[in-house]
């Protein structure tokens, strides 16, 4: 029987649904940069936003939030975190695919903790709701590099991403693609663990 998991994060109580993925070292080590900001924005994007902890988070620094998931069990879940910890108010959740369903230059600050790992044989007897919370296709990039091609449209003029990668899915080809898109990307917060290094890159524009 799949059961769920109740944490409370940063004052926040957080019940996370089977099958959507549970915070772990990735999550805390981008909440802990998250609550550390001390800059304003007018609407943050959470993408991939699972339970919805990095959502409500963004409630600290953001007027309004946008979650969104392409996993209904992760839009529902956090929706259900949403209300329990009274912050409706401020967090509109959608279910879609990365930026798809936004208009251009709707967010000022984006948030993503994708899937990076790379895929196993052993993976694809995993339910694919759950496998898709995690995983990064054959070399972990298959995720990363859908959304780099398509965030740009919906950030604004001066505002900025921030997005967590692995060392398993090579971060140099990540930064070099962005410095190509015209940006500024720069490894903000680095953690190592058994087996990979988790990177947090903060992304601007380039302005000549």
């Amino acid at each position: 029987m799949e059961h769920m998991h109740f944490l409370n994060i940063y004052g926040f109580e957080i019940t996370v649904f089977p099958k959507v993925y549970c915070p772990s070292d990735d999550s805390f080590m981008f909440c802990d940069v998250v609550m550390s900001l001390n800059k304003k924005y007018e609407c943050g994007l959470d993408v991939g936003c699972g339970c919805g902890i990095l959502s409500m988070l963004l409630t600290r620094v953001c007027k309004h939030v946008v979650a969104i998931d392409i996993s209904g069990t992760a839009t529902r879940n956090t929706w259900y975190n949403v209300k329990l910890n009274s912050t409706r108010h401020k967090v509109s959740v959608v279910r879609g695919n990365l930026t798809d369903p936004f208009k251009s230059s709707t967010f000022d600050f984006i948030v993503f903790n994708p899937p990076y790992l790379p895929i196993d044989k052993c993976d694809l007897y995993v339910d694919e709701e759950e496998r898709i919370a995690w995983c990064g296709g054959v070399n972990g990039r298959l995720i990363i590099d859908r959304f780099l091609n398509t965030f740009s449209r919906v950030l604004r003029k001066n505002g900025e991403l921030m997005f967590l990668q692995s060392s398993l899915s090579d971060l140099q080809k990540t930064l070099e693609k962005l410095h190509e898109m015209g940006f500024e990307a720069s490894v903000i917060f680095e953690k190592s663990f058994f087996f990979e290094k988790l990177y947090l890159i903060r992304v601007v524009r380039r302005w000549n």
